[in-house]
């Protein structure tokens, strides 16, 4: 497993300034609040805070999607939107994987537009649900563990930050199997066209109440 470092705020009204500073690639690592010097060598996630990491990002996500032939839909995501957020993973200074979780609320999830039923018969009062959308890990990085460290931080960021009780994620029914053995996703939803990408999806759900992380 790769070493790692998990940069969150211990709340999510960090003080101005805070983010951008302690979330650098480049500069200090902080966890819950403590500031340390990190290892170049050592795998950094931590939510993207400002426009330059959101925009590195984004090439990624456009870069490793249109290496596997997936259409993609023109985003933006707004700084500071308090239902999303962007998880970037820094191996060396460089971007090596992103994804983005986005917690449920009035309006609603990418899931909604193939799987309304599905979502609705998951959602409860006792729930908060989180959508793990625009996943993307660089070619170039060839350790198998990279995956599994970006949801488990994701999953750690997810429940500090917004509460977070279930995920969901629509996949490629080709790599179904795989998060279901390796990240333990059930599949609550058939196989559909996801015009987003111009690909098929199935939709995955997992709790996260039982989840060592």
């Amino acid at each position: 497993m790769l070493p790692m470092q998990f940069v969150i705020p211990s709340s999510t009204s960090a003080p101005a300034g805070y983010l951008s500073a302690l979330m650098s690639p480049t500069g200090h690592n902080a966890t819950l609040g403590a500031i340390a010097e990190y290892d170049a060598q050592e795998l950094v996630v931590s939510p993207a805070v400002n426009y330059q990491q959101h925009r590195a990002c984004a090439a990624l996500v456009r870069r490793m999607y249109a290496w596997r032939g997936y259409r993609l839909v023109p985003h933006r995501q707004l700084i500071g939107d308090p239902n999303h957020s962007t998880l970037a993973a820094w191996m060396d200074g460089e971007l090596v994987a992103t994804m983005t979780a986005s917690r449920d609320s009035g309006a609603g999830l990418l899931a909604d537009a193939l799987y309304k039923d599905e979502m609705t018969k998951l959602r409860k009062p006792s729930r908060v649900i989180c959508e793990v959308t625009r996943l993307a890990v660089d070619s170039d990085a060839t350790d198998l563990t990279l995956l599994k460290s970006l949801f488990r931080s994701t999953y750690k960021y997810a429940k500090a930050v917004f509460g977070v009780t279930d995920v969901v994620i629509e996949v490629n029914p080709r790599h179904a199997a795989y998060y279901r053995r390796e990240f333990g996703f059930t599949q609550i939803g058939g196989l559909r066209t996801c015009p987003r990408v111009d690909a098929p999806a199935v939709l995955l759900h997992r709790s996260l109440g039982n989840i060592r992380i």
